[in-house]
Formats: C-alpha cells, sequence, structure tokens
C-alpha cells in the first residue's frame, strides 16, 4: 500500500481511531422503531461514537444480490417480485456481516425483522 500521498495528519488520526476503538466495550444495538423516525440518521451517529459496524438490512440485502453471492441470489427473486425476502435468508445475511472485522466491537441492526 502506497501511502506516500496521504497526509501525516491523516494517518496519525487514523491510528488514534484505532487505538479508541480497540478499547471500546462491545455493544450491540438494535433499532427498533417505525418508517421515518431517524434511525438512519441516528445509526452512524452512534457507530462513529462506540466504534460499531452499521448493519442495515436493505443496504446489506442489494449488497448481497449485487455481489452475487449464493444468499443475495436467493433474496433477489423475492426482492423483484416486491416481496419481503424470507427471514432465514436476511438472518445468514446479517451473520456473515457480523463476522467482518469492523464489526468485531459490535453493531448497529435495523430493519429487521420485518414479518
Amino acid at each position: 500500500m502506497d501511502l506516500s500521498s496521504t497526509k501525516t495528519t491523516d494517518l496519525l488520526a487514523k491510528i488514534q481511531r484505532q487505538v479508541e476503538c480497540a478499547n471500546t466495550p462491545t455493544h450491540c444495538t438494535v433499532f427498533i422503531d417505525p418508517p421515518g423516525c431517524g434511525k438512519g440518521t441516528q445509526a452512524p451517529v452512534i457507530k462513529n461514537k462506540c466504534c460499531l459496524c452499521h448493519l442495515a438490512t436493505g443496504d446489506l440485502l442489494w449488497t448481497a444480490v449485487r455481489e452475487g453471492t449464493e444468499m443475495g441470489e436467493k433474496g433477489k427473486k423475492g426482492m423483484n417480485e416486491g416481496k419481503l425476502v424470507m427471514n432465514d435468508i436476511v438472518v445468514e445475511i446479517i451473520h456473515d456481516a457480523m463476522r467482518k472485522p469492523e464489526c468485531k466491537n459490535g453493531f448497529i441492526l435495523y430493519g429487521f425483522m420485518r414479518t
């Protein structure tokens, strides 16, 4: 990785943030609120403050479809028909996302369960 064009202050800020996050307790937060109440607005704020990853099921589903994953292909049919994707498919997509390194301190989940 070539960092020669990266500002030293940016690198130091990134390192400082990683150190801060390394000492952050684990959190798992689920937003259960009606549409339009601000979940999508508040999630990034809490994510940054608590060093969490942000798992919005709609975004995860569209990413899985775009990447052509097995669960994305299974969910694509229902999505294209305007139906809700089966919970077992969504659970598997969430489970895969939770395994990513950026979720090691925990996560914020919203958009699930919808049925």
